[in-house]
């Protein structure tokens, strides 16, 4: 399988450090973020769309056609003003890469990719699969060596998606994997193209 799942920035993993320690004060910053719940990928073939409650680290976004990268995280550890759902606080990557076989991953493909980390779990929603891993040398500081990973083919690229908590949070449940369902679904149907439609007859 297509190697999907990059190295964090560093700048995005300083920056969610309180977020994945449980602090709900968010970044201290002069200016308030916008909320971005929405970023264009693989050179606008993937409209990413952030799950409910959470948005996009502007700072942490990369794109073109052949590698994209971008780091979500829930609204408020952002920074960003206003009520949110009560969503575990966790740190979301997402990542793609060319696939112009439009092969599908499933959860056998997923564990050999994250070798030579242990799967915990395998899980399933909505035809995709999802692979909660135990890996202590990953990248996120302060983050649970347990971590989701999920990934799907769409429009000739590979997105891969990779969701961390702390320790004990909820979103190393079901939940996380429901967080990372509810990005696939939004992001695959934002990413339709449109068919052209059929006139109608005079």
């Amino acid at each position: 399988m297509i190697q999907i799942f990059r190295p964090i920035p560093r700048p995005s993993i300083l920056g969610v450090l309180t977020l994945l320690a449980g602090c709900s004060q968010g970044f201290v910053s002069s200016q308030t973020p916008k909320r971005i719940t929405q970023v264009l990928l693989a050179q606008g073939d993937i409209t990413l769309i952030a799950p409910r409650g959470y948005c996009v680290d502007e700072r942490a976004v990369r794109s073109d056609q052949q590698n994209s990268f971008a780091v979500l995280a829930r609204c408020d550890a952002l920074g960003v003003r206003g009520g949110f759902p009560t969503q575990d606080l966790a740190l979301i990557t997402v990542t793609t890469v060319a696939n112009p076989k439009g092969t599908q991953p499933n959860a056998k493909s997923l564990a050999q990719s994250a070798n030579p980390a242990n799967v915990v779990k395998t899980h399933s929603l909505k035809g995709r699969p999802f692979v909660l891993l135990e890996n202590p040398d990953h990248n996120v500081n302060g983050a649970s060596p347990h971590h989701w990973r999920s990934a799907f083919a769409l429009n000739g690229h590979l997105v891969g998606l990779a969701l961390y908590a702390s320790e004990g949070s909820d979103a190393l449940a079901n939940q996380g994997a429901n967080l990372l369902s509810d990005l696939a679904s939004k992001t695959i149907q934002a990413s339709a193209i449109p068919t052209v439609a059929q006139k109608k007859p005079d």
